[in-house]
């Protein structure tokens, strides 16, 4: 089963029925639960029961990721914002460098230069006192066509227009590019490919690990 919530205590109803269904001879077999990314102690009712086999997650060999494409034709992956998501289709379009220098808070008071019908980069540091969201409507609100942040690996991102995270050395990359040309065309795509994953077999980022409030490790198996 894959059911349950994060900080859960083995005595709530769920936990006791699985002891209950576990003694009369029957294995139950649960979902550690999703909240890896919040630390350690994170698994959920009724898998962190003592009787419950806790079920987590690993990375798989490869994994389908969106990619936009250079005017060179190299490829470069992005993940999609959550909000509104990647490209629905492809398009091209330039590429507004907001600011060479990435200096912190890049993009967090809007866009510095003319974005209008282009897609705008935005470097991100731990010095920054605005999130994606507020980066990316603030470039919608300026007429810009989609959002890029740099040095991060996934975002809220806009509600109204395309956005997405990539590398540190994707953005570099994409700022050499536009550096010397800056009419450059991106195109970016609705499309997937396969790549190797370098975290094959370790556990997933999301999935949640840790003792139990019973100082139990689990989960059991990956």
């Amino acid at each position: 089963m894959s059911v349950g919530s994060m900080g859960s205590y083995a005595e709530r109803s769920d936990a006791v029925a699985v002891k209950r269904v576990s003694k009369a001879g029957v294995y139950v077999v649960c979902s550690m639960g999703n909240d890896g990314r919040k630390g350690l102690q994170t698994g959920a009712n009724p898998a962190i029961a003592k009787d419950a086999i806790a079920v987590g997650s690993v990375d798989n060999s490869y994994e389908a990721q969106l990619y936009l494409i250079t005017p060179n034709g190299e490829k470069i992956f992005y993940i999609p914002g959550i909000a509104y998501g990647g490209w629905r289709s492809t398009i091209c379009s330039t590429i507004v460098v907001n600011d060479p220098q990435a200096t912190s808070n890049d993009g967090c008071s809007g866009p510095s230069k003319p974005v209008e019908d282009a897609v705008v980069l935005y470097a991100v540091s731990r010095a920054d006192t605005c999130n994606s969201t507020v980066r990316c409507n603030k470039a919608a609100e300026q007429g810009a066509v989609g959002c890029l942040l740099y040095n991060i690996d996934s975002i809220i991102g806009s509600s109204v227009i395309p956005s997405g995270s990539i590398s540190l050395e994707d953005g570099q990359s994409i700022i050499k590019i536009v550096t010397e040309n800056s009419s450059a065309i991106f195109t970016f795509t609705n499309m997937l490919e396969f790549n190797p994953m370098l975290t094959v077999g370790a556990p997933s980022p999301f999935t949640s690990l840790g003792l139990t409030s019973d100082l139990l490790f689990k989960p059991h198996l990956l």
